[in-house]
This record gives structure tokens, sequence and C-alpha cells, in this order.
């Protein structure tokens, strides 16, 4: 009886802790054996963990301008705000998808240069390592958070060793 009860414990434990990890972004496999095996604690470390950002995540208009700096000028990855709506659509189109206000084809090219050239410009003032602030942060946001999640997991052990002592002595 006190088997099955302490099964379905670890079982809902582990449910529960893979669906929060799932919505966190977090390997639900993972944080799902972690709640299998330390019950309630495993979930309440899966509500605790911090949320990470998935990794094919589109980026705005700004975080693209900044992006593309780094590996040469690319037209896609940057927008230009419509006139008319002021709504961001990509820097070649003829057409605003949201409005249907029309660019000229001289206007079109005439925006690209000028993005092109203020690209080209910003990472020549730009120090090579800070040239690309997106890419440091996204590398200091994944080392943060595995960094997190070894703290975590390493607070759940200890906390668990202290109470497997507690009762250790208490029998």
């Amino acid at each position: 009886m006190i088997a099955g009860i302490l099964l379905f414990q670890a079982v809902a434990c582990a449910v529960l802790s893979g669906i929060v990890a799932n919505n966190k972004n977090r390997d639900p496999v993972g944080w799902g054996i972690l709640g299998f095996l330390f019950g309630l604690f495993g979930f309440v470390a899966a509500l605790v963990v911090k949320e990470v950002e998935p990794q094919g995540k589109q980026r705005s208009g700004k975080d693209r301008k900044r992006s593309s700096t780094d590996a040469g000028f690319d037209p896609d990855e940057h927008e230009k705000k419509c006139p008319a709506c002021a709504e961001y659509i990509k820097l070649e189109a003829r057409v605003c998808r949201y409005c249907g206000h029309e660019f000229s084809e001289e206007a079109v090219d005439q925006k690209i240069e000028e993005v092109k050239r203020d690209s080209q410009e910003e990472r020549a003032d730009s120090p090579v390592e800070g040239n690309d602030t997106s890419m440091a942060t996204e590398r200091r946001q994944e080392t943060s958070s595995a960094a997190g999640d070894a703290a975590v997991l390493l607070t759940v052990l200890i906390v668990l060793i202290l109470i497997g002592g507690i009762i250790n002595a208490a029998l």
C-alpha cells in the first residue's frame, strides 16, 4: 500500500515537473526524471528554475540589425518602417504587407544602400568582440542557465542528503 502511494507520488511529480519544464523551454524528459527521483523537491526545482529562450527564436528589427553586422550585410536581416502605417516590413519589400503602401524601386534601392552603409560604419566603429552584443548576451544566458540548472540540482541533492541524515538519526 505504501509502495503504491510512493510510486503514484513519484509519477505525479515526474509529470508535473516535465510539464513545468516544457513551459519554460527546458528539457521535459530530464526534469521529469528529476521529478520522479526527487519527488516534491524535483517539482519545486522545476518551478524555481528560470525560463530559457528557444534557440530558433526570431529576433526583432533592432536585434536583427545588430546581428547582421558581424557576418556582413544581409538585407533579409533588416527591416524598414512603412511611412503610411508605421509597421516594420522587410528592407527589400516593395509593397507594405499591412496597408498596401507601394515603394518605388529607386526608394527601395536607396534604403538598402543607406542601411548597408550604416551597417558597415557601425561595424567599423565597434570593437571586434563588442560588435554583436546580442550574440554575447545569448552566450551569457546559456552559461547562466546551465549554471542555474546545476545550482538547483545541487541544492536539491543537499536538501535530500540532509533529510536523509535527519531520518537516519531519528531511526
